[in-house]
Order: C-alpha cells, then structure tokens, then sequence
C-alpha cells in the first residue's frame, strides 16, 4: 500500500525541498549566500566593521510628549 503512494511522496518532497530554498534563497542570510555564490559579493570577515562607530541622533525622552502634541492629533482626526 505504501508503494502505490511512493511517486506522489516523491513529487511533494522535490516541492517541498524546492520552497525552502527559495524562502532561504529570499531571506537575508540566504540572498547574502546567493550573491557570493554569483560572484557579486565578495566573502568578507564579520569582524571587518565590528567595532566602527555608527551615527546615531541624540537620545530623548520626549517620547510621551510627542504623542501628545496637536499637531499628531490634527493628523489622526484627518485620516479618518
């Protein structure tokens, strides 16, 4: 009984292998793979850009207060 449905069980798997690697293919670690395999990256150490320094805005706890300004308001009322 299990032989009648070997094709069928062979077919869903080369399907099912063929999804997962466009979904890794997609995803960002994957598409970084792709691209090296393709020769348009090239392999580079993950510790190349470790310790640079990154720009960043100035830190503010003014979060609540933005909220609660008209001018958010206003844009809300509009949308509906």
């Amino acid at each position: 009984m299990f032989s009648a449905m070997m094709g069928t069980l062979v077919v869903a798997g080369i399907i099912a292998a063929m999804v997962f690697v466009a979904a890794f293919a997609a995803e960002g670690r994957g598409r970084r793979v792709v691209r090296m395999l393709l020769g348009e990256e090239e392999l580079r150490s993950p510790r190349e850009h470790l310790f640079d320094e990154v720009e960043r805005p100035q830190p503010t706890l003014d979060v609540v207060g933005k909220l609660g300004r008209p001018e958010t308001r206003e844009l809300e009322t509009t949308r509906r």
